[in-house]
Order: C-alpha cells, then sequence, then structure tokens
C-alpha cells in the first residue's frame, strides 16, 4: 500500500495546484486527497479503540447454549450493552439478555427458547446500523457477531458466509481464490446487516446495485427454532424477503451463500477537491457521464467540512467537494480509459487538487479510503438520512445553502452514482433508482443531540422532492419509523407482513423500530 501523499515509485504524485496561495496553505488538502473521498471522512471521525466485551463468566444457562449470556442484573451489563453499538450515540433500550452465539445451532437453541419463554428477539451481526437496530427492550439481544466462518467454491464461485463475518475478512477470504463481492466500505461492517438492508458496497454497479441482490441462497433460523435453507426453488419466498428485508426480518440469517466475481487485478483512483462554490461543475459533469459511465466505474462525490479552514470560521465559508472515482478494471488499459472522461473535464480543470490514477488492490482501499483507526480522527454521535434517486444533483444544490450551516466539521454529504437499480420480483428490496445520496449528522456534545437531529429532519425536507425511495439502513427510524416504510414499495411492504403472520405468528422477532 502506498502511504498517503506519496507516489508510488517511477510513478508522479499526480498532484497539481490550481491556485497561487503559498504551499504551506495547501498542505492539508494535498494530505486530504491522497486519501480519497472516504479515507477523508475517515481522517475526520474514525473511532480511536474498537469497544470491547468485557470479561465475566456467563450467568446463567439456556438449554444448548455455551456461549456467553449477560443479564440485564449483571455488573458488567451496561458496559456490554454499549459495546454493541459503534458509534457513541447508545440508544437507550435495554434488552433483558444479551447472548453470544457460537454456533447456529446455538442461535436456534436461543431463539427456541426466547419462544418457550416469550421472550422477543433482535438479532445483531457487527452493530453498525446507525439507529442501532439491534438494542431494544426486553427480550434477547442475539449476538451473532461471533460466527465468522467463510467457505469459498471457486469453481461455482460461491462463498458461503456466517453472518458475523466482517467485509475486510471476507475480501481477504475471496482475494485468495481471485474472487471478489460488493462488501461495505468499511472494513469492520458485518455481512449480515449490511446484505439484510440492501448493501451498498464496493463496485456495486456492476454487480446489480446492491449487494443483497448477489445472495443465491441463505440459511435461516425460523421463530420457531427450526433451520431452514432458501433457495430459488426451496423456500423461495424467504430467500425474496432475506433479500432487502432489513432490520426487522421475521427470522435469523445464520449464513449467506453469496455469488461471488473475479477479482479486479488493476484498480485505479482518482480524486478531485473543488470549493463548494465550483457545486455546478461537479454536478453537471457527474450528471453527464454518468449516464454513459462503464459500470465498473464507481464514482463518489462528497460535500465535506474543508480542513484548511480556520478554527474560527463561520461553517458556510469552509466546505468543499471532493469527488472520488474507482475503476475497478481488469487492465490498466480499461481502468485508464474509464478515467479519462473525468481527466478531461471541467472537474479536473478547476480543480483545487488532484490526483489521478493511482493504483491498488483491492484489500488496499479499505485501509486507504475508509480506515476505522486513523491517528487523529474520532467517532462522535451520529444519524443518518438517504435518499435513493434519479436526480443526485438536484438533491447535492437543494442541500447545499443547508450543508453550509453545519457547525460539526464531521458532518457530511455522500453521493454515489452509478447504482443502476431494476426492479427484480425475487427481491423485496424495491427502492429502485440510478443513485444514492446520504447525509450524515455526526457531532460530539450529547446537549447538542436536539440541534444536529433537527438539522437532519431539515436536510430530508431538501431530499425527498427527488427521492425515488431511501435506503433501509440509513433512515433515522428511531425518532421518525414511517420513514421505514418509504423504503419498500406498497407491494413488498404488504407481502413482508403478510410473510411475517405465516412465519411468525406469535412475534417472537422483534420488527422494524418503532412499527
Amino acid at each position: 500500500m502506498v502511504a498517503a501523499g506519496v507516489a508510488p515509485a517511477g510513478r508522479t504524485a499526480g498532484v497539481q495546484l490550481m491556485d497561487n496561495r503559498q504551499p504551506s496553505r495547501r498542505m492539508a488538502l494535498k494530505q486530504l486527497v491522497s486519501l480519497g473521498a472516504l479515507g477523508a471522512l475517515g481522517q475526520l471521525r474514525a473511532p480511536d479503540l474498537l469497544a470491547a466485551n468485557p470479561a465475566a463468566p456467563p450467568a446463567g444457562p439456556i438449554p444448548g447454549v455455551g456461549g456467553r449470556i449477560v443479564r440485564r442484573q449483571d455488573a458488567s451489563y451496561e458496559a456490554f450493552r454499549q459495546s454493541l453499538v459503534w458509534h457513541r450515540s447508545k440508544p437507550t433500550r435495554y434488552p433483558d439478555l444479551i447472548v453470544q452465539a457460537r454456533s447456529e445451532d446455538e442461535a436456534a437453541s436461543v431463539i427456541r427458547y426466547a419462544g418457550q419463554n416469550r421472550l422477543k428477539i433482535a438479532v445483531r451481526s457487527g452493530g453498525h446500523n446507525p439507529t442501532g437496530a439491534s438494542l431494544r427492550d426486553g427480550g434477547i439481544c442475539l449476538d451473532l457477531s461471533g460466527l465468522t466462518g467463510i467457505e469459498v467454491d471457486r469453481e461455482r464461485q460461491i462463498a458461503s458466509v456466517q453472518t458475523g463475518a466482517r467485509a475486510v475478512q471476507l475480501v481477504a477470504r475471496l482475494a485468495e481464490h481471485d474472487l471478489t463481492f460488493p462488501t461495505a466500505h468499511c472494513a469492520t461492517v458485518g455481512m449480515g446487516g449490511f446484505l439484510l438492508g440492501g448493501g451498498i458496497g464496493w463496485n456495486h454497479g456492476y454487480r446489480g446495485g446492491m449487494a443483497t441482490l448477489n445472495i443465491a441462497a441463505a440459511d435461516l433460523v425460523l421463530a420457531s427454532g427450526e433451520r431452514v435453507k432458501a433457495t430459488p426453488e426451496q423456500n423461495a419466498d424467504l430467500l425474496w424477503a432475506v433479500r432487502g428485508g432489513g432490520p426487522g426480518l421475521f427470522a435469523a440469517v445464520t449464513r449467506f451463500h453469496l455469488q461471488a466475481y473475479p477479482l479486479p487485478k488493476a484498480i485505479r483512483v482518482s480524486s478531485y477537491i473543488l470549493p463548494l462554490e465550483k457545486l455546478e461543475t461537479m454536478t453537471s459533469t457527474l450528471d453527464r457521464l454518468a449516464r454513459t459511465a462503464d459500470p465498473k466505474l464507481e464514482i463518489l462525490a462528497l460535500l465535506m467540512h474543508n480542513p484548511e479552514a480556520p478554527p474560527d470560521a463561520p461553517p458556510e465559508q469552509s466546505k468543499i467537494c471532493f469527488l472520488t472515482a474507482f475503476a475497478f478494471g481488469y487492465s490498466a488499459e480499461e481502468s485508464r480509459a474509464m478515467l479519462a472522461p473525468l481527466a478531461q473535464s471541467p472537474i479536473a480543470r478547476e480543480a483545487l487538487v488532484r490526483e489521478e490514477e493511482q493504483p491498488f488492490t483491492l484489500m488496499e482501499l479499505f485501509p486507504k479510503f475508509f480506515s476505522t483507526s486513523t491517528p487523529g480522527g474520532y467517532m462522535g454521535r451520529y444519524a443518518a438520512e438517504s435518499a435513493i434517486t434519479d436526480e443526485p444533483g438536484r438533491i447535492l444544490h437543494a442541500l447545499a445553502d443547508h450543508f453550509r450551516t453545519a457547525r460539526s466539521p464531521v458532518c457530511h454529504v455522500i453521493a454515489s452514482y452509478g447504482l443502476n437499480l431494476r426492479a427484480r420480483e425475487d427481491a423485496c428490496y424495491s427502492s429502485i433508482a440510478r443513485h444514492y445520496v446520504g447525509c450524515f449528522a455526526i457531532w460530539d456534545d450529547e446537549k447538542e443531540d436536539e440541534t444536529y437531529y433537527r438539522w437532519l429532519e431539515k436536510a430530508t425536507t431538501f431530499m425527498d422532492p427527488w427521492a425515488k425511495g431511501h435506503y433501509v439502513n440509513e433512515v433515522e427510524g428511531q425518532r421518525h419509523p414511517e420513514r421505514i416504510r418509504l423504503c419498500y414499495s406498497e407491494a413488498s411492504w404488504n407481502r413482508l407482513g403478510e410473510l411475517r403472520r405465516r412465519y411468525d405468528p406469535q412475534g417472537v422477532f422483534h420488527s422494524y423500530l418503532g412499527t
């Protein structure tokens, strides 16, 4: 991996200053552009450590379960409960038991026990949902984060992945077989919640737009504790629900069987920084290029804080546009051809800083572009909203003035171009459009919670007019549960309800927050 801001041997860094300011005043942006759009956010918001579970013996038996059990009265309960959510906005919801299953059989035993004792179940795979959806009041939080097994059938290009496996683990395992999968951009995201909610992953446009559409089959535990397999030929209605059912599914998925793809061998990345005043340059260019872009080109465009801005600069004077394009080519020539339209565009000509055609392996993208352990980074309080849209440029312009009012330097807006989604009868995922825009409120002080929740709520008034749907993994469902319903078509929502009544008539599994 190439160190930030350092060009590979025999290459130039490709960084060009586009104005006459002193070089020392450009160093922050030069360093920032070398990180790329996602890495820039990691630099601003990464945690300085991952939550660790305090050691404690099991508090009591559940038949068939040898994994750890933490009860609400245990001294370790609160520290353990808080460790289950990755950000610092810990929900004020308290399960009676937290159970860490060590196997798929143990998961079934926990669910059977819950049904027999009239306890509701919420399932956790990695804890990355911004609302902390796996933490509910009462009942059991079934923690499957320890189920991380991965098996690869290279000939069939199928990866059998337990729900707690992390994105980076799957990418590394598949790379051993010259294969890949559109995992989450953040290395530590658990595959379970990511896939169930849809999954906007690496090279998404070339893989159906959402990772969930690449689920070939799934192993589930029903509310009765029965273990079943869902395939297109067997339990097809369950497979339909797994493909996008989100954090309110009426069963627990313990293993996914995923369609993998040949590993790109010549990934190239170009990044550009423009002042926010050049937003029109960025959006008009991307709106035009996205219509004919190769689906193997992933484009991420951000509105974010300028790290060069003086600490006392008003928020409205300290924002920038940041664009990173990832070409997932199988040859250097193919990737170079994908990036050429950007290099020849007004974006490149008007950029403050640019870095072009930098080579990476897929594994190198994680620490370079979305590190969760970047020195000096931090993790704050967190809330998110989203829009699946055909008009990302219109949303970015509608949000621009509102974004300028964000006082926190880690609030940001991100647009992902080229989802190229199409409706599928075999998947309940049903927010269909060509692009995605997400708005993220991130702050430090709990006393400012209401300020930033209101800021995010106002942002939705600028996003929703251009939205054709929403991404269920990134909606503020705890305060506005009605927005979860907007992530699905009426037909999909109604069918999910019918299947819930069929497969979980006693309501063993928690439904969506607030519903």
